[in-house]
């Protein structure tokens, strides 16, 4: 089934798994230029390629983040607490 898998990809959709942050980053900003030159789509829609690249690199940030060894953990931590400048 892998290699049927890989075969029905497209070479977007391969390079979208291997590229790097960097090169996904790169990747967007040069569809996005694209897209203002060429008039934002005729209606301001993103292109499919825009939208996978964004899902990706949110994808890959929430793994980042679950996996971050200083993030609190606590469900009743609320971010404001950390700031409060009279504490209890």
């Amino acid at each position: 089934m892998g290699f049927w898998s890989n075969f029905l990809k497209s070479s977007f959709e391969i390079w979208l798994e291997s590229a790097s942050d960097a090169e996904l980053e790169e990747g967007y900003e040069k569809r996005r230029k694209q897209w203002i030159k060429d008039g934002f789509g005729g209606d301001g829609e993103k292109t499919y390629e825009m939208k996978r690249i964004d899902t990706e690199i949110s994808k890959r940030s929430a793994e980042k983040w679950e996996k971050d060894p200083r993030r609190n953990t606590d469900p009743n931590f609320r971010w404001t607490d950390a700031n409060r400048w009279d504490r209890d």
